[in-house]
């Protein structure tokens, strides 16, 4: 009696693993999936040539996202850049955006500067002002307890990929719209068009930024399966050598 309660345990045991490693598995998918479509919207025609399309079927990114963003925090940040990078990560899954494209941001508005501000009263990472803070705030039901709200790091990157969901969803998905609205406002943006004018500045600038981590990825990469190669070079001479 006792063997087969111990046998039902490691049962359970077991069958709770599988279910908990089937649910990351499809968890990893849907990010892949969100992250893909994301991209192929960025990127258009020029997706397929792209190094962003041969990451398409890698579903876990989220260790390069971790080291990139603890390497470019000031460094009374580094100890919160496990939690920083994971909110990147978690809002760009709860947003249906590309992490590497929120990255890509935050970088170019703050340069990864949580205390970071602008002209016009733009704070933290994504450097938002406070009345699109507050407004965000009221969307995602966050209790708002005004402006130093948005020195948060986590705060910030929560209203902002909200911010940024929200103009992609009012330019029906066209990137280089919601892109410069987030730099611009949306009025400006369809003030501009109204005038037959394409705002391409700031959408130029992020995308440079956004297509670079892809590059760097991919370079990475390349050497990574160089210096694997050279190495099993190097053990397969020294056991000829221990042949002979």
């Amino acid at each position: 009696m006792k063997a087969l309660f111990i046998i039902m345990m490691i049962s359970n045991v077991i069958w709770a693993k599988d279910i908990q490693d089937s649910s990351k598995r499809a968890i990893a998918s849907m990010k892949q999936s969100i992250r893909t479509v994301q991209a192929r919207e960025l990127l258009g025609k020029h997706y397929s040539k792209s190094d962003v399309s041969s990451f398409e079927f890698k579903k876990s990114l989220e260790k390069n996202i971790h080291n990139y963003v603890s390497k470019h925090l000031p460094k009374e940040y580094v100890k919160k850049s496990r939690a920083i990078s994971q909110a990147i990560i978690d809002e760009s899954f709860r947003n249906e955006l590309d992490p590497y494209f929120l990255m890509a941001v935050i970088e170019g508005e703050s340069s990864f500067n949580p205390m970071a501000s602008g002209p016009v009263g733009e704070l933290g990472l994504m450097q938002i002002r406070e009345t699109t803070g507050k407004w965000m705030a009221e969307l995602i039901r966050m209790k708002w307890s005004g402006k130093k709200m948005l020195k948060d790091p986590i705060v910030n990157i929560k209203l902002g990929a909200r911010y940024l969901r929200w103009l992609r969803e009012k330019f029906d998905g066209h990137a280089q719209l919601y892109l410069a609205a987030y730099n611009m406002g949306p009025g400006n943006v369809k003030d501009a068009l109204s005038r037959n004018k394409w705002p391409k500045d700031y959408p130029r600038h992020v995308m440079k930024r956004y297509l670079n981590y892809y590059e760097k990825m991919r370079n990475d990469l390349e050497a990574s399966l160089i210096q694997n190669v050279d190495t099993l070079s190097t053990l397969h001479q020294d056991m000829d050598l221990i042949s002979l």
